[in-house]
């Protein structure tokens, strides 16, 4: 498999998944707009191929006509839009729609289509609080979910930006209602001093689209098998007998994360990068990124909205229980334990490779033990200091 894709899969049309880059940037020309809807969906059955060229039968969202792929495709709207949705079910089983967060109707057993192009059902809602959201299969929560129906909706603010002393920065929030000291963050950013002293962030302001989304979920290959079989198992019995062997970010484990660009965070020290980072599983993740501290922006609640902090610290691991949504800054400053020029340096030269890992070791593996194939990435800087 050539590194970047996604799972390989095989649907009765032979398909294949698509990468979450290509799903995150699809031509907004290849969408319906107007009357019809914003988004085109349709939920099928997939054979996944694994890191270690084993397979499993799992579900997965596409645009319709296009690849599909887990995550399922990136939706990406402005506070205030109506949004509309439309979903077709080409999976052997009933199905449902829903975004946790958003003041929808969830859809709830819909049957397999009869590939007339008319079964197909339809949400809509006024896009609200700009950060990120889950859509997901709530049918029989948690296994459609955590069997590959996830996905990530974005809420863009009609205007992102924080009052700096020279001239605003861009904010993926809107300025009435983030925190003050989300808005100092961002203000700070590219600073080359401040009140005639050296600056934390020097550099440039971060800058809209320079994010990357990270959803993880656990693959167990039994489960699958036994759903996929035709078994029925309450919400209960899938959690007390699900036994993860494969932890994936994007979909992806090990070295395929790590040379994926739409995970993979990549730039120059002065280049702050957004992670939205949202936990589809059932087990509890603790990212550690080394090289950089991050700040935590935001949290979900417990019905899926996100909640801007007040209290903004750095952290070297934060905490991503089942179904929790953090946006966090990386900053890319310069790490702690990198020389100053003129120093020559022997080993630390540009770029600068450095690995975000699970502090939950076991998801380091895969398969059982095979390691560092599990919920891990790199992320790299690029080239020393940029200025604005």
């Amino acid at each position: 498999m050539k590194y970047g894709s996604v799972f390989a899969v095989f649907t009765t049309a032979t398909a294949s998944l698509t990468s979450l880059a290509a799903a995150q940037t699809s031509d907004p020309g290849d969408l319906p707009t107007g009357d019809d809807a914003d988004f085109d969906l349709e939920i099928v059955d997939v054979d996944v191929e694994l890191i270690d060229g084993s397979t499993v039968p799992m579900y997965a969202f596409a645009h319709a006509g296009k690849p599909p792929s887990i995550p399922g495709p990136i939706l990406r709207v402005k506070q205030g839009d109506t949004v509309r949705i439309d979903i077709r079910n080409s999976s052997s089983r009933p199905h449902g729609f829903q975004i946790l967060g958003q003041n929808m109707s969830a859809i709830v057993g819909l049957a397999p289509s009869e590939g007339d192009g008319e079964d197909k059902a339809r949400v809509e809602f006024t896009a609200t609080k700009p950060g990120t959201y889950f859509y997901v299969d709530g049918d029989n929560a948690p296994v459609n979910r955590v069997l590959g129906l996830h996905g990530a909706l974005i809420v863009e603010p009609a205007n992102g930006y924080a009052d700096g002393k020279v001239r605003k920065k861009p904010m993926p929030y809107p300025p009435g209602t983030a925190t003050t000291n989300m808005k100092s963050l961002f203000t700070a950013l590219g600073e080359a001093t401040i009140d005639g002293k050296p600056a934390r962030f020097p550099g440039k302001p971060w800058q809209a689209g320079r994010e990357y989304v990270w959803i993880f979920n656990q693959i167990d290959p039994v489960m699958c098998r036994r759903i996929a079989a035709g078994e029925v198992l309450s919400a209960s019995e899938f959690q007390e007998q699900f036994h993860p062997r494969y932890f994936t970010i994007n979909g992806l484990c090990g070295m395929d994360a790590a040379h994926d660009k739409a995970t993979c965070p990549t730039g120059h020290v002065g280049e702050p990068a957004l992670l939205r980072t949202m936990n589809a599983g059932l087990a509890t993740h603790c990212p550690h990124i080394h090289g950089n501290h991050v700040f935590v922006l935001t949290q979900s609640n417990a019905n899926g909205v996100p909640v801007y902090q007040q209290d903004i610290y750095e952290h070297d691991v934060w905490l991503m229980p089942p179904m929790m949504i953090k946006d966090v800054l990386l900053p890319f400053t310069t790490p702690p334990d990198l020389p100053p020029a003129p120093w020559k340096m022997v080993q630390e030269k540009y770029p600068l490779q450095y690995p975000m890992h699970c502090h939950n070791e076991i998801s380091q593996t895969s398969a059982g033990g095979s390691y560092p194939m599990g919920l891990m990435t790199d992320w790299e800087i690029e080239g020393p200091l940029v200025t604005s």
